[in-house]
C-alpha cells in the first residue's frame, strides 16, 4: 500500500459527518447535490484532492487522528500514566513540516516521511540543469548570435568566422535546428554545401546526431554528392540536404528533366543555406550554386576560418566583394561575457578549445630564381607558381631537411606527423626516404587511389602510421585529433591555405586534440610569406 491510500485509509477513520466538517462549503454542496451516497473513503479522497498532503497542517485534524489511537496506546507516545485533552493538545502543537515531531506522528500510523517533501518551501529554490554534451560559452554565444540573425536581421546573409578546430559545424546546426523548430510549415528544405566528400558526410552526421537530440519531429537527411542517387526527391517533413559544389552545379546545368526538377523542389522548399569553407563564395561556380539555389525568403550562413580571398601584398578587391556578399555581415567569436575579443586565437588557446602551437624554422638552403613567366605569374596570382613548388620539390637537400626533421620528431618525440609538401611527386619521395630510415609512412595526392587514400587516412588517425604525407588533399574536411606536429614544405602567399594547412594540428584537449603542436615552417627565399599570429584576424577590418 502507498502513502496516498495509507493516507486515504487513515482519514476515512474519522468518519463520514467529521470528515464533511473539513471539505468546502462549496464542493460538500455539489456533492450533496449530485446524491452520491456519501461514505468515508469517498470524503478522504475529495479531502485530499483539496488539500493534499498538507492536510495534515490542520491541528485538529491531527488531533482526532491521535484521539483514534486508543488510551493504551496514547499513554505509551505520551509517556503518561494518566493524560488530559489538553496535554493531547500540547503534543500535538508543533508546526507541520520538515522537521522530527512531523515525521514521529508520521511514524505513529505507519506513513512514508517523503511525503513531507511535498510541501513547496521545502523545495530548493534553484535548481540547475545539466545537459547532455552542451555546448562551450564561446559556442553558446555565437549560436545566439546566428539565431539572432536568422530570426530577427533585415539582412538575409551572415559569415561566421571560427577557427579550425573550434566547432563551426556543431555550432552552426544547433542554431541550424533551433530556426527549424520554429519554421511553422513541415515541408521544408535545409541546405548545406560543401566541396569535398569528408565535409559533406561530416555535415550528415552531425546533422543525425543534434537532430536526434533537439528535433520536434522525424526528418529526412539526403546525401547528394559523388554520385548518388537521388532522383525524385520527395520534400515530407523538415529535409535536410548536404551536396557538394560541384554535384549542385550539375544539377543546375543539366537537361534532365528529373534533376531539374529535384533543383525546383530544393529552391522552392529552401528556408536555410549553410555554406561550408565560405571564402570561396564568389567564386564563379559557387557564387552560382549560392544565388540559384536560394530564395529572397532564404537566410544564406557562410562558415570558415579565413573570411577573405587575396593574399599577402595583393589587391584586396577579392576580400571585399567576399564581405558585400555576405552583406558585411560577420559573427565573430567572444568572450565568455559576450564581448570582442582582440585575439581570438589566444583566447581559444587558454581554454584549451586549441593546441598551443610553438613554432619552428627549418631555413632552406634553395636560392630559387624566377624566369620571367614565373615572374609574371607570380605579380599576377601573388602566389607560388607550381613550376616553382616543383623545382623546390626536386631539390635533394630540401628533401631530406625535410625527411630529417620528420624522422626526428617520431622517434625523439613519438609525435604524429603531417606533412604539406610542395609537389605531388616530393609528397611520394619524402614517404619513400621516411620510410628507408625506418619510420613508417604514406603519400596521399590527388591522384591517390580512393580506397587507398581513405586506408591510408584511417591508419593514421588510428595511431598506425606515424607520419601522413599529402599534397592538395588534407587541407580542409580532414580532422584527426592526434596530430602534434605539422610541417609546411609547400610555401604559399595565401593567407587562406596556410591557415588551413597550421589548423590541422590546433585542435586542442578540450576538443579531443592535444595540449601542444610543433609548427614547423621551411622558409626559402620568398617574400610575403604568412605570419601564423595574425592569419586569423588577416581579413577583419573588411567587416
Amino acid at each position: 500500500m502507498n502513502n496516498l491510500e495509507k493516507i486515504t485509509d487513515l482519514l476515512s477513520t474519522l468518519g463520514v459527518a467529521s470528515l464533511s466538517g473539513y471539505i468546502g462549503k462549496n464542493n460538500l454542496h455539489h456533492i450533496s447535490e449530485a446524491e452520491f451516497s456519501i461514505e468515508a473513503t469517498f470524503l478522504s479522497e475529495i479531502l485530499l484532492i483539496e488539500r493534499g498532503f498538507s492536510i495534515f497542517k490542520d491541528k485538529n485534524i491531527r488531533l482526532e487522528l491521535l484521539g483514534g489511537l486508543g488510551k493504551a496506546e496514547l499513554k505509551r507516545i505520551l509517556l503518561m500514566d494518566d493524560f488530559t485533552i489538553e496535554d493531547l493538545k500540547k503534543f500535538n502543537s508543533f508546526s507541520w513540516g520538515n522537521n522530527k515531531n512531523s515525521v514521529r506522528f508520521l511514524d505513529l500510523f505507519n506513513i512514508g516521511s517523503e511525503v513531507l517533501e511535498s510541501d513547496n518551501k521545502d523545495l530548493p529554490p534553484i535548481l540547475r540543469t545539466n545537459i547532455n554534451r552542451p555546448l562551450y560559452k564561446y559556442q553558446n554565444l555565437i549560436r545566439k548570435k546566428i539565431s539572432h540573425f536568422l530570426w530577427n536581421s533585415e539582412k538575409d546573409r551572415a559569415i561566421v568566422h571560427m577557427p579550425t578546430g573550434a566547432g563551426k559545424t556543431r555550432t552552426m546546426l544547433e542554431s541550424a535546428c533551433d530556426y527549424m523548430r520554429s519554421i511553422k510549415c513541415s515541408n521544408y528544405v535545409v541546405v548545406w554545401l560543401a566541396h569535398s566528400e569528408e565535409l559533406c558526410e561530416q555535415a550528415v552526421s552531425s546533422f543525425n546526431e543534434i537532430w536526434s537530440a533537439l528535433g520536434d519531429e522525424d526528418a529526412n537527411i539526403i546525401r547528394m554528392w559523388g554520385g548518388q542517387n537521388t532522383n525524385n526527391i520527395d520534400i515530407t517533413g523538415p529535409t535536410f540536404i548536404v551536396t557538394s559544389f560541384q554535384t549542385a552545379s550539375n544539377m543546375l546545368s543539366t537537361n534532365t528533366d528529373v534533376r531539374f526538377e529535384n533543383f525546383s523542389k530544393i529552391k522552392n522548399n529552401c528556408k536555410l543555406l549553410i555554406v561550408d569553407e565560405a571564402h570561396q563564395s564568389t567564386a564563379p561556380t559557387y557564387k552560382n550554386v549560392i544565388s540559384l539555389f536560394s530564395r529572397h525568403e532564404t537566410k544564406v550562413v557562410g562558415l570558415t576560418a579565413t573570411p577573405g580571398r587575396h593574399h599577402v601584398g595583393q589587391a584586396e578587391d577579392e576580400t571585399k566583394i567576399l564581405a558585400d556578399f555576405y552583406n558585411n555581415n560577420k559573427i565573430n567569436i567572444v568572450n565568455d561575457t559576450g564581448d570582442e575579443i582582440d585575439n581570438p586565437i589566444d583566447f581559444l588557446t587558454k581554454k584549451g578549445v586549441l593546441a598551443k602551437a610553438t613554432k619552428f624554422t627549418i631555413n632552406s638552403p634553395s636560392e630559387i630564381s624566377l624566369n620571367d613567366k614565373e615572374m609574371r605569374q607570380m605579380e599576377r596570382y601573388l602566389d607560388i607558381p607550381v613550376s616553382v613548388l616543383k623545382k623546390l620539390g626536386e631539390d635533394s637537400i630540401r628533401t631530406n631537411l625535410i625527411v630529417a626533421q620528420a624522422v626526428k620528431l617520431n622517434l625523439d618525440l613519438n609525435f604524429p606527423t603531417i606533412i604539406f609538401a610542395p609537389s605531388k611527386d616530393s609528397a611520394i619521395t619524402i614517404a619513400i626516404l621516411i620510410k628507408l630510415r625506418g619510420v613508417d609512412a604514406a603519400a596521399v595526392t590527388g591522384d591517390t587511389p580512393t580506397y587507398q587514400r581513405r586506408q591510408s587516412i584511417s591508419d593514421f588517425k588510428e595511431g598506425r602510421l606515424p607520419i601522413l604525407v599529402n599534397f592538395g588533399v588534407l587541407t580542409t574536411g580532414f580532422d584527426a585529433p592526434n596530430i602534434k606536429a605539422v610541417v609546411i614544405a609547400r610555401p604559399t602567399t595565401s593567407v587562406v591555405l596556410y591557415s588551413q594547412m597550421i589548423g590541422r594540428g590546433l585542435r586542442g584537449r578540450l576538443m579531443g586534440g592535444t595540449d601542444e603542436c610543433y609548427l614547423i615552417d621551411v622558409k626559402d627565399n620568398i617574400i610575403n610569406m604568412p605570419d601564423a599570429d595574425q592569419a586569423f584576424v588577416y581579413f577583419d577590418d573588411f567587416y
